[in-house]
């Protein structure tokens, strides 16, 4: 399993199914709301790569996690969760 599957499947097992206050006790106010069903926050590393993290709510529920990675600030890789599927992790390569 890769490093950024790895680093998706932490995320799935500490947050999917809490509620939107467990996750703002852990992370904070969201640096993006849509509508209060997704939240986002931004993880900086090295000051050259960016992580965004998207939480998607329903039923004040955390069902769905992604990453979107970023490099000088170019989407270049989404990680998506897919519950139930096989395979369950899919990393998506932009550039």
């Amino acid at each position: 399993m890769d490093k950024q599957i790895r680093k998706l499947r932490k995320l799935v097992t500490l947050y999917l199914h809490k509620s939107r206050g467990d996750l703002e006790k852990i992370y904070g106010t969201p640096d993006i709301k849509f509508d209060d069903e997704m939240w986002f926050y931004n993880r900086y590393r090295w000051g050259i790569f960016k992580d965004e993290i998207a939480f998607v709510f329903e039923d004040n529920n955390i069902v769905d996690i992604s990453i979107t990675e970023y490099i000088f600030g170019k989407e270049y890789r989404n990680i998506f969760y897919y519950e139930g599927q096989n395979p369950e992790y899919k990393v998506v390569n932009i550039m």
